[in-house]
């Protein structure tokens, strides 16, 4: 192990000697050969001696520690030019003891050299260092790499005080300095090699300045070197040094108690008024005490005399920055917490952990790097190289250093200002690394940093996306940047939770999609003649997909929580997990998700009142009391005004200047709110109108004007004589401010001019003459302007020209537009930008607040329908403009995700416009303008049938229309050869051929799917169908496609609930009875066979007793029967029946009702064979199947055989009904009816009434109609049975129902005589007379006689009256008689 361990040092050293010449490198050659010689003697011994001797050794080392590390405090004295050493003869002092412990300690790796041992090891390699020859210095390089790596050396430079800590400084100051401008690059990567295992290594610790110094010289390798492989391989390792060190700090907070926490805490202190940072602990970085060292001195490392002047320079300006120490400071007070107490920026580094230290320092020092402005070449490559690191090193970073709140306030200063910097860039480069670094951290630190995201969002994203002035490359990269960011569901919730939802915020969601909206539409602002068409495409592209995102972003954080909800088994959160700036863990906190929606709505009310009064002052004012966001005060309208920063300006000068008695009240009030005292005059003016643009009418200038000369007097008493001195030196500065500083205002003003204006009469009433000079001298200088509205750096400006806003203001005044020079000065308006946002963070601050880290499931909503109208309204265009199949494809994602969240979140308007604007894209309804996009949202619309079925509700009808469409398109050859026309042949069969494929499974999957839907959806369905399937019917030809589904889809559906099915069937039956009406005999058969396959279908399902459902599924057929007038039509309605019996007897319970009702009206048939067909069925029913006919179907059962015996065509059929009848009466007399079904029309008869006796009477009516039928056999056979009938069964008959036999079926048989006799029709019925009446009064005396004592019970007297009145209407019956 020694000759692999240790032997390195020793043929490395020989190896040098024999490059070493003693005239020139003397001292070198002294120090190799006195460690050669310590080792030889040491081999030379025994092996016992060796051990005792290195056991020795070792003892003096460990005993000796502390004299060497003093001899090393007090001979070493580093300065400037070169290290001091110790001499050869310092080092043979006790050469055969050291050389023995060092052979030991390099006989095993992990061993360290101690005391004087290191000393003597590196005292070669330092000389060899100085030498600059190659020869030696990378052989020392490779020895001083393999004693760091084989943990050899341990110590820590760059701590005062640590071990070894000036001896590795200055090795590692050597080690850099072996890099210059004519190194090799083997010498180069050599040193790289080494500096990485340095800061590698767990015992060589490198802290402080001596790590920097590494990070500085990578820095100069990767930037100057004139390999490119040394370029990568630098750059490699600077990633690689960088994530070392944090990694060390995350594991010093993890494996110990941070110093950072406690120290912070115990410095944290009250803020007293502004809040600024006291003194004692604000950022100094000129500070050059060693002990307090933060960034000012990081990065200038002392280094020796022979190092090149130019190479120093070039190291000094690559550390550069000496152009904005005072911003950091600026940036670094800006951060209080949102109780009002603030945390230390200047935390003195000694206090924290080295981790700690090191991280803090090797972050600020990227930052400021990051930082420097492109002066030169090496100068921009030294920002990029920054900021690439620095995007690497926040991306790399673990979790939990994004929670470390206190490490992140403490650069958060640098690293808002560098990426400020870079964000205004006009370094298409430098402006892309800034959106990485602002994507990361969005992605990753908004928890940390949203007061800063709510800067940073409207400078970087929204302006870029709005202002017509952003290079299309700065679009480009916002855009990308974008792609990435809408991708996180979390990330986008949380910005509308915690931004969109605050009142003191911008809407950044709402803002953001709406820019990305007007962009993919096509309407954002840019140079058509710097603009090609493939860069506009994929701008557009880029905005859809992001739109996209959001909306599918959307969709999964909803179905995330809905899953996650199920899980825990929680129906709504009322915990919120809430991201504070005071520690690093989240607390929970009760928030219920209506908070923020009420929030929001606030705000959406607040935004709309501003709205509403920068289109009409009053108005807008009338909105805001009657919304009670202000009360109707004039101080509170005023404070208002005064307080809401997004009102237009000019509309707040409008309304202050209105004569009226409210709107003066404020502006009185609005003036009184302000202090002038101890304000100079223009000063004063200044501060009036920063925040309104003054009116453009004079009158109403001059009581804006009048009010403020009385409030300056009043605040200043004694500095004027009276008011009106004021009020003309007001008016006198507004038109210097004009005449100053308009262009078109010629000849200027002078200030003689301006002294003589306002010079009076009266001395005593004139202002002062060195006030007016200093007023001239003030306003020439500097114009008045309103102060500059910080939400306008993220909006797009459409002002008007410049010139022409400045020309309508010439002959009033003109107070509020600032020069500018040039509207391309990309350079003045970057500074401008940064000492805007300066501003706010001095006089503002960005607060800590409470970040919201959204959990619940309904802020989904206000998302959407903040958003949901412009990505509509972006699809629509887009679908509308072009063929361009990846954005249709775009468009047909965010329609499906749009039509999803909106019907999860029950958004039914928005729902059924995405839906209608679909359906509207098939261009079914248009074949000739036909493209491929219309067939992608047809593809589009079936997939949502197959998979959001439930979705469509109220646009099945539309959706139903264009399956329908799509049928009649592909199965009629002309229609089909018009699509697409104009276009070329390939694509018009291409078209064709996907239209015939969305024609066959995924149609048909739209019909299948309606056995997924909720039972209200069926229904809709059912109903859309019926009225596509009538629309098909008034074509010409008509069609039947949709009513042939209707059949297939009632099948699908027939396993419903009956309460269901009852409601489908009320809309079926109608539509069929309509089809089965229709003019064309062959749609109407179509409907009828179709009815009839489901009446079959359902009659298979059993039905119990009391339930009318089959009479109902069967009732169309009753209506079609009766009403229609085609023979072919009732025939295959009888036969359909005919067929439903023989195949479904047994099943038949209600359904006979209708089954009868068809008959009777099939009895009434002009045509035979329709009567015969009929009857013979009824007959079967009879004979065969009369036990199932009962209850209170007997009825109808009797009233179509009465209506068969009625029939006129055919006397045969007449008789066998009316044996027929005697049968049912046969039956009904056995009791085989149940009686009970059917209750007494008269409510107040009698309870022991027999209710059968109801049976009897429409059999005994309907044989007494027949006795007046013009044929004698029937009307003989009718007599007979009647007559039979009732001698029979009249003994069980009641008196009362005798009464009624008599009244209402026997005295009628004779009202043909008394009709007779009275009218002389003596003649046509002479045949009755003779033969009928006879028979009947016979059969009548002979009923009368057998029941006599039956009647006799009754009131006989009344009726052997009624009877002789009978008798005696006629004298024909008298003569026959």
């Amino acid at each position: 192990m020694a000759g692999a361990a240790g032997g390195f040092l020793t043929r490395a050293l020989e190896s040098m000697l024999k490059e070493c010449s003693p005239k020139k490198y003397g001292e070198l050659q002294k120090a190799i050969q006195t460690y050669l010689d310590s080792t030889k003697e040491t081999t030379q011994q025994s092996t016992s001696t060796e051990k005792i001797q290195s056991s020795s050794s070792a003892g003096d080392g460990s005993s000796n520690d502390a004299t060497d590390a003093e001899a090393v405090k007090d001979g070493n004295n580093i300065d400037g030019s070169s290290s001091t050493q110790h001499t050869a003869e310092d080092l043979v002092t006790k050469p055969v003891a050291t050389g023995g412990a060092i052979t030991t300690a390099l006989a095993s790796a992990g061993h360290t050299l101690k005391g004087t041992e290191v000393e003597l090891v590196l005292q070669p390699l330092r000389l060899a260092f100085e030498t600059k020859n190659l020869k030696l210095v990378e052989p020392a390089l490779d020895c001083l790499h393999k004693l760091i790596a084989y943990d050899h050396l341990e110590g820590d430079p760059g701590v005062e005080g640590g071990k070894n800590a000036e001896q590795f400084t200055d090795i590692l100051n050597m080690v850099c300095g072996c890099v210059d401008n004519s190194s090799s690059d083997s010498t180069i990567l050599q040193v790289l090699k080494v500096l990485l295992t340095a800061v590698a290594s767990t015992k060589f610790r490198v802290h402080g300045e001596p790590l920097l110094g590494v990070i500085r010289i990578c820095y100069n390798i990767a930037l100057n070197s004139k390999s490119s492989v040394n370029q990568a391989t630098s750059k490699a390792m600077l990633t690689q040094m960088i994530s070392i060190v944090f990694r060390r700090m995350e594991t010093d907070q993890i494996t110990q108690d941070s110093p950072l926490s406690s120290d912070a805490h115990a410095q944290t202190e009250t803020t007293e008024g502004d809040g600024s940072i006291s003194n004692n602990v604000e950022i100094t970085l000129d500070d050059q005490n060693g002990k307090g060292i933060i960034l000012g001195d990081a990065l200038s490392i002392n280094r020796g005399k022979d190092t090149p002047l130019a190479f120093v320079e070039e190291l000094q300006n690559l550390a550069g920055g000496a152009d904005i120490k005072g911003l950091e400071a600026v940036l670094d007070k800006a951060v209080h917490l949102e109780d009002g107490k603030k945390i230390t920026r200047g935390i003195d580094l000694d206090s924290m952990s080295m981790g700690h230290r090191d991280a803090l320092l090797l972050f600020r020092t990227l930052c400021k790097m990051g930082m420097k402005e492109e002066n030169d070449e090496v100068t921009i490559k030294t920002r990029l190289l920054s900021l690439e690191l620095l995007q690497g090193l926040l991306e790399g970073v673990s979790h939990s250093f994004t929670k470390n709140f206190h490490f992140i306030d403490s650069v958060k200063a640098y690293l808002s200002y560098a990426l400020l910097r870079s964000s205004v860039s006009q370094s298409p480069v430098i402006f892309q690394y800034a959106t990485g670094i602002f994507t990361v951290l969005l992605l990753r630190f908004r928890e940390s940093l949203k007061g800063e995201i709510g800067v940073f969002f409207p400078l970087i994203v929204l302006r870029s996306l709005d202002s017509s002035d952003s290079p299309l490359i700065q679009r480009t990269s916002v855009l990308r940047m974008l792609e990435k960011v809408c991708k996180d569901p979390q990330m986008l919730v949380d910005i509308f939770v915690n931004y969109d939802c605050d009142l003191e915020a911008a809407n950044l969601f709402e803002r953001m999609v709406t820019a990305l909206s007007k962009i993919a539409q096509g309407t954002f602002n840019a140079d058509p003649n710097s603009v090609t068409a493939s860069q506009t495409t994929s701008i557009k592209g880029s905005s859809l997909q992001c739109l996209v995102n959001v909306l599918k972003s959307l969709v999964d954080w909803e179905n995330s929580r809905r899953e996650f909800e199920k899980q825990n088994g929680n129906t709504q959160f009322t915990d919120e997990d809430v991201s504070t700036r005071e520690s690093n863990d989240l607390r929970n906190r009760e928030e219920g998700p209506s908070n923020f929606e009420k929030v929001k709505a606030h705000k959406s009310t607040i935004e709309a009142a501003v709205s509403e009064f920068n289109r009409q002052p009053g108005k807008g004012i009338e909105y805001l009391i009657s919304n009670k966001l202000v009360e109707y005060k004039p101080a509170s309208v005023a404070q208002f005004l005064r307080n809401t920063p997004s009102l237009d300006k000019a509309m707040v000068g409008d309304y202050l200047g209105q004569h009226e008695e409210f709107p003066l009240a404020v502006m009185h009030a609005y003036v009184d709110s302000m202090a002038f005292s101890e304000m100079k005059f223009h000063t004063a003016i200044r501060e009036f109108l920063k925040g309104f643009r003054l009116p453009g009418e004079a009158q109403k200038i001059d009581r804006i004007m009048e009010k403020f000369a009385e409030r300056y007097c009043a605040d200043n008493p004694g500095l004027f004589k009276n008011a009106d001195t004021a009020y003309v030196l007001a008016y006198a500065v507004i038109m210097l401010n004009t005449d100053a500083h308009n262009p078109m205002v010629w000849p200027k003003m002078s200030k003689a001019d301006f002294i003589r204006m306002n010079t009076m009469s009266d001395a005593e009433e004139s202002a002062p003459k060195d006030l007016l000079e200093e007023i001239y001298e003030s306003i020439v200088k500097d114009e008045i302007k309103m102060k500059t509205d910080r939400t306008g750096l993220g909006k797009s400006s459409k002002q008007k020209p410049e010139t022409e806003e400045r020309g309508r203001l010439v002959s009033i005044l003109n107070l509020a537009l600032p020069r500018r020079n040039s509207v391309t000065d990309t350079k003045s308006e970057s500074e401008d930008i940064i000492k805007q946002t300066q501003a706010f963070f001095r006089t503002q601050g960005v607060k800590r607040g409470i970040f919201y880290t959204a959990q619940q499931i309904e802020l989904v909503r206000p998302m959407v329908e903040a958003v949901g109208w412009p990505l509509l309204a972006t699809f629509s265009v887009t679908m509308e403009e072009g063929d361009n199949k990846p954005r249709v494809l775009l468009c047909m994602e965010g329609f499906r995700a749009g039509i999803h969240i909106t019907r999860v979140l029950g958004m039914d308007t928005m729902r059924y416009a995405f839906l209608t604007s679909l359906v509207r894209f098939t261009f079914l309804h248009a074949p000739k303008e036909m493209r491929s996009k219309n067939v992608e949202a047809l593809r589009t619309l079936f997939s949502l049938c197959d998979a959001e079925s439930d979705s469509l509700q109220d646009t099945w009808n539309a959706v139903l229309e264009c399956v329908s469409r799509l049928e009649f398109i592909t199965s009629t050859p002309a229609i089909a050869a018009t699509v697409m026309q104009g276009s070329n042949q390939i694509s018009r069969d291409g078209v064709l051929q996907s239209l015939k494929e969305l024609a066959g499974r995924p149609s048909e999957q739209v019909f299948v799917n309606s056995v997924k839907l909720n039972s209200d959806s069926v229904v809709e369905f059912f109903k859309a169908l019926c009225g596509v399937s009538a629309e098909e019917m008034k074509q010409t030809p008509a069609r039947v496609f949709s009513l042939q589904k209707l059949v297939e889809i009632s099948y699908y559906n027939m396993a419903r609930i009956r309460m269901v099915w009852a409601r489908i069937w009320s809309v079926l039956a109608n539509h069929f009875i309509s089809a089965g009406s229709h003019h064309d005999e062959k749609i109407a058969m179509y409907a009828i066979d179709s009815l009839r396959q489901l009446g079959m279908k359902y009659l298979e399902r059993a039905e119990l007793t009391n339930f009318t459902f089959q009479n109902d599924i069967l009732k169309p057929f009753v209506i079609l029967m009766r009403n229609s007038r085609s023979e072919t039509i009732r025939a295959l309605i009888v036969d359909c029946i005919i067929q439903m019996i023989k195949s479904k007897v047994g099943n038949i319970k209600s359904g006979w009702r209708s089954v009868f009702m068809i008959f009777t009206a099939a009895a009434d048939d002009e045509l035979e064979s329709i009567v015969e067909s009929a009857f013979e069925n009824v007959e079967q029913v009879i004979l065969e199947h009369f036990d199932q006919v009962v209850g209170d179907c007997f009825m109808d059962c009797v009233n179509c055989l009465i209506g068969f015996a009625n029939n006129k065509t055919s006397h045969r059929i007449s008789l066998k009904a009316i044996a027929l009848l005697r049968i049912c009466e046969d039956r009904l007399a056995e009791g085989l009816i149940p009686g009970g079904a059917l209750k007494p029309i008269d409510v107040d008869a009698d309870i022991a009434f027999d209710v059968t006796e109801h049976y009897w009477f429409p059999m005994l009516a309907g044989l007494s109609d027949l006795t007046s039928d013009p044929r004698s056999e029937v009307r003989n056979c009718a007599l007979e049975v009647l007559f039979d009938l009732l001698n029979e069964r009249g003994r069980k008959f009641s008196s009362a129902f005798w009464e009624s036999i008599f009244h209402r079926v026997l005295f009628p048989i004779f009202d043909h005589v008394r009709h007779a006799g009275r009218d002389n029709l003596a003649s046509s019925n002479d045949e009755w007379l003779r033969e009928t009446s006879i028979h009947s009064l016979q059969l009548l005396c002979n009923l009368f006689n057998t029941f006599y004592k039956a009647f006799l019970l009754g009131d006989s007297n009344l009726m052997g009256q009624k009877f002789e009145n009978c008798m005696r209407s006629s004298k024909e019956l008298y003569e026959i008689n």
